[in-house]
């Protein structure tokens, strides 16, 4: 299992040094999130590392078992993954990675071992799970944007972070935001590197699988992982690849505040709206990229596009006739989950930001993304389907 290192020294580098990264001044606040993140490499990744070797020797069995045909959600940030991912979750056809599976437990021996602190907690009275619970309502509740709960499916590109080559290194260490490779993951990561990291991915989630019931898929919401949709395609043939698309008029404001966001919570940027342009580069090619990388694969039978608006509109139907297509049905936990998100669609809805407050109005952005429109057949005179509550999206900065 490698490490990229001379990507980590060099981000701790300018982290601690950073002439020429604006968005890098070392104020308190981001030596704070220096050290933690120091301190969260070294003890995740760590004690992960050790896991998945000791995995090899206790539970070799996990290397038996296939990872067939998982499913991948992808999509730009803000597009509604969120929703629909923990929608799906809730069907016994599928399986997905939660929280703290990801952050804390990515081996077979660590969930191993949680579990038995978790049963002598409840001995004792249960008391490191209500501090934990207490903790995660005081730290996570600040993340407002997007609901973080430690039992909920999350992003797996979160587990490429222990070798540091994610997407999220960018949310960590703001700067060279056009030389950051991870939004063209494909085209400027070597293949070396990539591969290394697709394995990597396969062994975890056949530890994931290998605790999980017989016959289930594993299902996957990531919009980073549009950027490597030609790795994942390339690692798991049989792939099915569900792409969420919404309006850009949409995506635009609530994907740069959802960045701006992480981008002050983790650093000390001197702009409100750091990298906007490259922001606006990487919505456009991720638009694109899903239909030019699924016609280069021929792997457009197992291709599948949902429209946030449809969606949000009619979730039963929409939900429904993506698992008929995939081949599954709506289980009964699936479809009450359904049926309250269908009584809860009348309830008021914000959308507090718009393209203005970005400096930028509808005709520069029609321009700019007329080939997304093109594409998609939106229409540049309407958009602002506002955001679901269910989803990640209350929208304040």
């Amino acid at each position: 299992m490698y490490f990229n290192w001379r990507g980590f020294l060099h981000d701790l580098w300018i982290s601690i040094v950073p002439k020429g990264h604006p968005h890098l001044r070392l104020t308190g606040h981001r030596a704070r999130v220096v050290v933690m993140l120091v301190f969260c490499m070294a003890w995740m990744g760590g004690s992960a590392r050790v896991g998945l070797i000791v995995d090899h020797l206790l539970f070799p069995w996990f290397r038996r078992r296939r990872v067939v045909a998982p499913t991948f959600i992808v999509g730009n940030f803000r597009s509604g993954s969120t929703l629909l991912h923990r929608l799906l979750a809730h069907s016994s056809a599928f399986t997905a990675m939660k929280t703290w599976e990801l952050y804390f437990a990515p081996s077979i021996t660590q969930r191993k071992f949680w579990h038995g602190v978790w049963i002598v907690d409840r001995w004792f009275g249960g008391h490191l799970r209500s501090a934990i619970v207490r903790a995660q309502a005081r730290r996570l509740g600040q993340v407002q944007m997007h609901k973080v709960r430690l039992e909920e499916p999350e992003e797996d590109e979160a587990l490429f972070l222990y070798l540091w080559d994610s997407f999220f290194n960018w949310f960590f260490v703001p700067a060279d935001a056009d030389l950051n490779p991870y939004w063209r993951f494909d085209d400027r990561v070597p293949l070396h590197r990539r591969r290394a990291a697709m394995r990597f991915y396969r062994g975890i989630l056949q530890r994931h699988l290998a605790l999980a019931p017989p016959g289930v898929t594993y299902l996957s919401k990531s919009p980073a992982f549009t950027a490597r949709l030609g790795s994942l395609i390339e690692e798991f043939p049989d792939a099915r690849i569900v792409e969420l698309v919404r309006h850009p008029f949409d995506v635009i404001p609530s994907g740069a505040a959802w960045f701006a966001f992480a981008w002050h919570y983790f650093a000390s940027p001197v702009d409100r709206f750091p990298f906007l342009d490259t922001f606006l580069s990487m919505v456009k090619e991720w638009y694109l990229r899903p239909e030019r990388v699924i016609a280069a694969s021929d792997h457009a039978g197992t291709y599948h596009r949902v429209r946030y608006g449809e969606l949000v509109a009619h979730p039963s139907a929409t939900v429904t006739g993506l698992l008929h297509a995939l081949g599954l049905d709506a289980d009964a936990e699936l479809r009450e989950r359904l049926v309250q998100l269908e009584l809860a669609a009348d309830r008021p809805r914000s959308h507090s930001l718009s393209l203005a407050d970005l400096g930028l109005s509808r005709e520069s952005v029609a321009s700019t993304m007329s080939d997304v429109f093109t594409l998609l057949g939106y229409d540049p005179d309407h958009g602002a389907v506002p955001d679901l509550d269910d989803d990640d999206s209350a929208e304040s900065l």
